[in-house]
């Protein structure tokens, strides 16, 4: 049941009626602005926080591997920078030696 900000006036008058004025407001302080069933409890954010780190742990995981491949691959790049040098050097000297 979804209860209006009427509602909530029509309680806290009557609370006050019951109650007194002071105690009567006291109770109403205490309710939540919205319903009950929108309030969180201590095990809802617990889960959560669960999924939140499992979440990290993945995406630590994942950052981890594209380390390793972006690793490797600088070190394919350099081995083919060694190899297009070593090339270049034996045409130069190839065609150095022809001349």
């Amino acid at each position: 049941m979804q209860i209006t900000e009427a509602d909530r006036l029509d309680m806290l008058a009557e609370l006050r009626r019951c109650h007194g004025e002071r105690v009567g407001n006291i109770i109403v302080a205490h309710l939540p602005p919205v319903g009950w069933g929108d309030i969180a409890r201590a095990h809802d954010i617990a889960r959560l926080e669960q999924r939140i780190d499992a979440s990290d742990a993945a995406r630590a995981h994942d950052i981890a591997r594209l380390d390793k491949r972006i690793d490797n691959l600088g070190s394919a790049m350099w081995a083919m920078g060694g190899i297009m040098a070593a090339g270049f050097i034996s045409l130069f000297t190839l065609v150095a030696t022809k001349l």
